[in-house]
């Protein structure tokens, strides 16, 4: 996603993370993310939704968006780690153009 694209998708309040986190039975005792790594999932998984209609899948809707961030951050915690996480790789991503033979990318 790019920056330009970010910024628009921002919608939720940690108040409103923190209330779908308690619908799908998230404990932030128990796991290894924060609230606010959930918030920022949550901002970047509305690039499923209605920015696009021809990849629209969850409409919006903040329970769906919400179970894709917690999908992502259950299989890796660091998913959206500004440093390291998808934001990186795509930036990354788009740096590569032409064939991708023999072209590896590292975060550093």
């Amino acid at each position: 996603m790019s920056e330009k694209g970010a910024a628009s998708l921002e919608k939720f309040t940690l108040d409103q993370a923190k209330d779908l986190a308690e619908q799908l039975k998230v404990d932030f005792t128990k796991v290894a993310f924060t609230a606010e790594e959930f918030l920022a999932g949550l901002h970047v998984e509305l690039e499923h939704g209605l920015v696009d209609s021809h990849t629209n899948v969850t409409n919006d809707d903040p329970l769906v968006t919400a179970k894709i961030a917690l999908a992502h951050l259950n299989e890796n915690p660091m998913y959206y780690d500004e440093n390291i996480g998808v934001e990186v790789w795509e930036h990354e991503l788009d740096k590569i153009k032409g064939s991708t033979k023999g072209k590896k990318i590292q975060i550093v």
